[in-house]
């Protein structure tokens, strides 16, 4: 079984085609699209694969997000979280989340 993955994604622009090659071939290669924070680019979700379920989740809490890190961990499935406004207290208890269930987690700029 492979190891889950989630890439943690900052998104500064909501135009798709200024997203980094990392990013872009993070969202294409994930199972999960996960897009947090209010500034939602359809067009960017859009490059997710047919088989991704794309989730939108305004205030991204852990709490409501763990089910998402789980299946990740259980299955070996790539998450893309797509964060537009991130912060640096947010982003570590996700990051320390993932470890605790021993996920690889990567961050990219996303533009």
């Amino acid at each position: 079984m492979s190891t889950g993955r989630v890439t943690f994604i900052s998104v500064t622009s909501t135009i798709p085609d200024s997203l980094s090659w990392r990013a872009a071939r993070a969202i294409a290669e994930a199972d999960v699209v996960i897009w947090t924070g209010p500034a939602v680019c359809h067009e960017t979700l859009r490059q997710a694969p047919d088989h991704a379920d794309v989730v939108i989740d305004e205030h991204g809490s852990t709490h409501t997000l763990l089910p998402f890190y789980d299946l990740a961990s259980r299955d070996g499935f790539r998450v893309a979280h797509l964060r537009s406004d991130a912060h640096t207290s947010w982003l570590l208890d996700h990051v320390d989340r993932c470890g605790e269930l021993g996920l690889t987690t990567e961050l990219v700029r996303g533009s």
